[in-house]
């Protein structure tokens, strides 16, 4: 897989992907002028330019264009569903390999990576997560997110078998030099191999290879092929959005939240679009007499001279000058001053917003109470707001699978690589994944349910001490449990 021969760049294969991908990012952007540069290419296609009004807009007047960043809205909420708490991982601290993962988790901050790898993955319908070693920085794995259009992924039985990444990493000003970094990764075996290669080339064409120290973006890295044994995988993980891709289905490619609600978010930047529109039209216009807003004044010479008065300058925008005199000689009956004021659609305006609003939420796969709309100013937790958020959160748990299986392998890999490139020798430890339900917890209703299986005889001391206080350690949790049973007269010997 490593460099083909090929002339262009990228891959054949993959222009439908990147220009996917390239949509996805205009829109989640949130920047109107994203969104013009990349619909500024679809003028040649007739039936694209009459149906999308980000096309049709290229061709018009740009000004009070409006845009409702609702994809970037999107992307960010799936991400809190997801990563709003710090995902429970259970391990076993004390020994070599869980002081391992512990400072492994603390040095790469590995919970706010998730939340920012999260977004991009819904928005971009996928990411990876690459794990490096660079002894200069740390001894541990380094994890870095890698978006889909930096990387061409090889799967091989739902697996991913081979992969490379590029990142241009030095352009001058017309690009007609570029030099991309390629790396690629493979297995053979249980073993990772890594080989780097620099390609001097133009914005288009790869080029020739060159030299990786040839360049000081580069030479500063120290890159060099290398073996690692026994790490079972690539150093990386690919953690698809959701699946099944809808527009190649059967692909390992993870689909993004709303890559079937682009029409229907077209749709709402021209109902906003109008709406603005509207409102600038239906500012009160004020038709005055020219003979209102002129005068003669003495001139240097003992003449006169007829002078316009700028006494409304500052609302220029509300009033037009208007000659008069005319209609005054026909014996019109005009008045000299004319207030004008259109209508101006607010209501339908919003019900049209919000039907689409709506729609685009719904169609993505969440409820719109998420997103606060008909709340109502109500505050809700525990099974009221699992009740009114049930579609957002079964796409939550839909999408939880995939992370859980993406953060265990991540974290055994890091353990692999780690053991690879240092001295130390220890078993890496498999860790359990749990994802928080970013619910507030009602302390009322979780103690009754508590009361409600003491009743029952279906929970022990312990059980109920862990409920109660999640965060707590196990060794807070034990003394707890102690201090209840020493309360009630119960020996632990007995309870053993």
């Amino acid at each position: 897989m490593f460099l083909p021969e090929r002339s262009s760049f990228p891959p054949k294969n993959w222009n439908f992907w990147y220009d996917k991908y390239a949509e996805y990012a205009a829109w989640y952007s949130g920047d109107i002028e994203e969104l013009l540069k990349y619909y500024a290419n679809k003028l040649d296609n007739e039936l694209d330019a009459e149906s999308r009004f980000w096309i049709r807009i290229e061709k018009e007047d740009r000004a009070n264009v409006c845009h409702l960043p609702v994809a970037g809205d999107i992307a960010g909420t799936s991400a809190d569903l997801l990563f709003s708490e710090s995902p429970r991982l259970k391990y076993e601290k004390e020994n070599d390999s869980g002081k391992v993962i512990t400072e492994f988790i603390e040095e790469n901050n590995l919970n706010s990576v998730l939340l920012e790898s999260a977004e991009l993955t819904a928005a971009l319908s996928g990411c990876f997560l690459k794990l490096d070693i660079q002894p200069e920085l740390s001894e541990l794995a380094i994890v870095s997110i890698i978006t889909p259009t930096q990387a061409f992924p090889s799967f091989f039985r739902g697996r991913l078998w081979e992969i490379l990444f590029y990142r241009e990493v030095k352009e001058n000003d017309s690009r007609s030099c570029v030099y991309r970094l390629f790396e690629n990764r493979k297995r053979a075996g249980n073993d990772l191999i890594i080989e780097y290669k620099l390609m001097k080339g133009s914005d288009d064409k790869i080029g020739i290879e060159v030299d990786v120290n040839s360049i000081e973006e580069t030479a500063t890295l120290n890159l060099n092929s290398l073996k690692m044994s026994n790490i079972n995988g690539l150093g990386c993980i690919y953690i698809p959005n959701k699946k099944p891709n809808k527009l190649a289905p059967g692909s390992y490619l993870g689909n993004n939240d709303w890559s079937q609600c682009i029409p229907l978010m077209d749709s709402l930047d021209f109902s906003y679009t109008s709406w603005v529109r509207d409102i600038e039209l239906g500012m009160g216009q004020v038709f005055i007499d020219e003979e209102l807003t002129t005068r003669e004044v003495d001139t240097s010479l003992g003449g006169t001279e007829t002078v316009k008065l700028n006494r409304f300058s500052k609302f220029q925008r509300c009033f037009l000058n208007i000659n008069l005199s005319n209609a005054k000689m026909g014996g019109d009956n005009v008045k000299p001053i004319e207030p004008v004021q259109f209508e101006m659609r607010v209501e339908e305006h919003l019900k049209t917003c919000e039907y689409w609003f709506n729609q685009i939420v719904v169609q993505s796969g969440y409820s719109p109470a998420t997103f606060g709309i008909n709340a109502d100013g109500r505050a809700e937790s525990g099974t009221a707001l699992r009740i009114r958020e049930r579609k957002s959160f079964l796409t939550r748990e839909k999408k939880s699978r995939y992370w859980q299986v993406a953060i265990k392998e991540l974290i055994n890999q890091a353990q692999r690589m780690h053991i690879a490139t240092t001295a130390k020798n220890y078993t890496p430890e498999t860790v359990s994944v749990e994802l928080e339900d970013s619910i507030v917890t009602d302390s009322r209703e979780q103690s009754e349910t508590i009361r409600n299986l003491e009743q029952a005889r279906a929970i022990s001391t312990l059980m109920k001490v862990t409920t109660q206080h999640p965060d707590w350690t196990e060794t807070e949790i034990k003394e707890e449990v102690d201090r209840i049973n020493k309360e009630s007269g119960i020996s632990s010997e007995i309870l053993v």
